[in-house]
């Protein structure tokens, strides 16, 4: 292994840890698959995807398989310990950057290669996914597998030779991988690609070199049995809801108020690939003037086609796109590699963007505090938010000048530390934001937690997020104000967990001849997953030993 190459491997575990031990359980799709992960190692049925009672019939099963390896090796079930569940995407994103360090090498070189590895490592969106616990970092492993794969069957056909069954093999077992990771989204890309490598002569001789049949029968072993046990177990059902409404229905409708018009993920990119926003223009209009030659056309045949797809679709989310990334950082490291780097003012349009982008970040780094009504915002914070500032100031006079390849360096660099200051030093900070943290620990201190200290399951009454149940345990009761009253008084719950919409009801479900409930604390915050204050009061039955008098 090349000193090149594991340089790259630790920048790109270096930039995935920043969030790994220092971030709450996010809402919602992270709770939400952690919690059905924790089910998993709980019932030890591994084939049905469940929240609670409710089947989970989105996505296959095989992330859950990778989060529960994890968790038995690293932690347990009873736990909860996030982090344990992020380590799959933490090892995803490791392996996409490498297999981008691998696609650009044969693409072009180990120069290119190097600087690609670092931008896409440094990008803002790929340190998100790293410690978020759910699909898309490992997708975008197996997509960046099968994708290099691609590229070499490719190279060997321009070259003349034979393309033999190594790489077929690991493209197809990429592909099947995906399918049980997210279902067709990795087949998607790679069959764009292909499409988009059709519209040159040869058009179709990459379909036979990956020799298609006996690729289907490799993807069938591997997903096939998940595929039928499924099926029986839900009855069909998790195909109605994978299919028929996760799937096709972000097609035409946007769900959950995900929406956005066409050009969203192109605007969106410029900031979420900050490192590279000096370098993708020059980069994007060199390799379409390079066309001709089988690099730039497969790296345009994996981005383009894919790219339109997505700016179609109704749904829209800012990580759909991530699947071309390793392409675009490839486009990125091709033009600053090269001591042809475009127009003079091409140039430097890309050095303005990227400062002022900087500048952003550095005012970010300093208004999230202020904003959220975080503590006094220290010394640190101030100089975080200076150094971002300064540093991408300095970095952008070096793009401004032609020293693209040592601002991309720099420009990873500093993605890097943007990464680990805002997921480390400012967002686990912002206690506005950790509602359900806080209320975990409110419990905990006053012994009444359900995992911590044995205690009876807790009801929820209006704030029904899933980190509250990751957190609180898998017997959590979501349930409207009246009926946490009922629970209460019943003493089937040992707390009610009460919003204040839903106050008035809770009080009156407590007959007379009962008990009153006693108010343990109140938790205020702002939840972010539908941006409203939250107020909640969380009762008891009768004063724990631990609560104040």
């Amino acid at each position: 292994m090349s000193p090149r190459l594991l340089g790259v491997i630790g920048f790109a575990v270096f930039v995935s840890l920043a969030g790994l031990w220092t971030m709450p359980p996010l809402d919602r799709d992270e709770s939400r698959f952690a919690q059905a992960t924790t089910q998993m190692l709980e019932t030890g049925d591994f084939i049905t995807i469940r929240f609670q009672d409710e089947e989970r019939n989105k996505k296959p099963a095989g992330i859950h398989w990778l989060q529960a390896a994890s968790v038995a090796a690293f932690s347990d079930a009873e736990a909860r310990t996030i982090w344990a569940y992020r380590l799959p995407s933490v090892l995803g994103i490791a392996l996409a950057v490498v297999f981008t360090y691998l696609t650009a090498k044969r693409l072009y070189d180990q120069h290119t290669a190097f600087l690609a590895a670092l931008l896409l490592a440094g990008a803002p969106l790929i340190a998100v996914e790293a410690t978020i616990a759910k699909t898309d970092a490992f997708l975008l492993a197996m997509i960046a597998l099968a994708q290099w794969a691609f590229a070499e069957i490719y190279a060997r056909l321009n070259d003349g030779a034979k393309t033999g069954w190594k790489w077929p093999l690991l493209f197809w077992c990429a592909q099947g991988a995906g399918v049980l990771i997210k279902g067709p989204i990795a087949p998607l890309i790679s069959g764009l690609t292909g499409l988009g490598l059709a519209t040159v002569k040869p058009r179709w001789t990459w379909l036979s070199a990956l020799r298609p049949l006996a690729g289907l029968a490799i993807v069938i072993l591997i997903a096939a049995p998940w595929a039928i046990a499924i099926g029986l177990a839900t009855e069909g059902r998790f195909y109605q809801g994978a299919v028929g409404v996760d799937m096709l229905g972000k097609v035409g409708t946007a769900q959950e108020g995900h929406v956005g018009p066409p050009g969203y993920h192109a605007v969106l990119v410029w900031g979420l690939f900050w490192p590279a926003a000096a370098l993708l223009g020059p980069g994007l209009v060199r390799v379409w003037r390079e066309r001709g030659e089988w690099p730039a056309r497969f790296l345009l045949a994996w981005i383009i086609p894919a790219w339109i797809v997505f700016e179609l679709t109704a749904t829209k989310l800012p990580h759909y796109v991530m699947p071309m990334y390793p392409a675009l950082a490839i486009v990125a490291a091709r033009v600053a590699a090269s001591a042809d780097q475009g127009e003079r003012w091409f140039k430097k349009a890309g050095a303005v963007l990227y400062g002022a982008l900087g500048l952003s970040a550095a005012g970010l780094i300093l208004a999230l505090p202020m904003f959220l009504n975080a503590p006094p915002t220290g010394a640190g914070v101030f100089a975080a938010g200076g150094f971002t500032a300064m540093a991408s100031l300095a970095i952008a006079w070096l793009f401004w000048k032609g020293k693209a390849f040592k601002g991309g360096i720099a420009a990873a660099a500093l993605g890097a530390f943007f990464a680990w200051t805002m997921l480390t030093a400012i967002l686990p900070n912002l206690s506005t934001l950790a509602i359900s943290p806080r209320v975990s620990t409110a419990l905990e201190d006053a012994g009444r937690h359900p995992l911590k200290d044995g205690a009876g399951p807790v009801a929820l009454a209006g704030y029904h997020e899933p980190s509250a149940v990751f957190l609180l345990g898998t017997q959590t009761q979501l349930v409207d104000g009246a009926a946490a009253g009922r629970a209460l008084a019943a003493g089937s719950v040992s707390a009610a967990i009460i919003d204040q919409p839903n106050e008035a009801a809770f009080q009156s479900a407590f007959p007379a001849t009962a008990p009153q409930p006693v108010r343990l604390t109140v938790i205020e915050g702002l939840n972010y997953s539908n941006g409203r204050r939250v107020s909640l009061t969380i009762y008891v039955s009768a004063p724990s030993e631990k609560s104040a008098p």
